[in-house]
């Protein structure tokens, strides 16, 4: 017997990391905050909140020294996760951001290691993390709010005899586009 695939139950919320401190503590001023954020950003929330949400409990992170809340909708858990944690609590999103820049440029993962601690497994698999969620389907939630002429494609190709990826998103005479070049044969 095959399962479905879970969904998705944690929401990226924008916070700033020293008002996070002070509000996640206090079930009214998140609440307040959530309300606030779920009335300005409507399409990152894809359940109906409009009919309330109810405080569900706060774990704390010993990996990052945080509390995370969780808020029920309906009867389902939903994680908030603050937009300056990387996905899976993987670590904060400013104590990384160089050490992913620099593979853009294919530094190999030993080096990032040498250069900003931790071993080459934890940034190999911080930067698979990344694409675990769908790019097309995670900001847009309904789709009423999709261009009405919108494309998208990926195209495989080489690059010095290297396989590679680019994947394009068009819309509105805009052009998204982004590379995976992999040294893998």
């Amino acid at each position: 017997m095959t399962l479905p695939p879970r969904k998705n139950r944690t929401i990226c919320v924008p916070f700033h990391k020293t008002a996070y401190s002070d509000i996640v503590k206090s079930d009214v001023d998140f609440r307040v905050y959530i309300d606030r954020i779920t009335s300005k950003y409507t399409e990152l929330f894809q359940l109906d909140i409009s009919k309330g949400c109810l405080m569900k409990d706060m774990n704390y992170s010993k990996k990052l020294s945080i509390f995370i809340r969780r808020i029920k909708v309906n009867g389902i858990s939903y994680t908030i996760r603050p937009s300056f944690i990387m996905p899976y609590v993987a670590g904060f999103t400013d104590d990384v951001m160089d050490a992913l820049f620099f593979r853009k440029f294919d530094v190999p993962f030993w080096a990032l290691a040498h250069v900003f601690g931790r071993n080459p497994m934890y940034w190999y698999r911080l930067e698979n993390h990344i694409g675990r969620n769908s790019i097309v389907g995670t900001t847009i939630k309904r789709a009423e709010l999709l261009p009405e002429h919108i494309a998208a494609d990926e195209t495989h190709t080489r690059i010095l005899g290297n396989k590679c990826y680019i994947a394009t998103t068009v819309a509105y005479d805009c052009i998204l586009g982004g590379v995976h070049y992999s040294k893998c044969r």
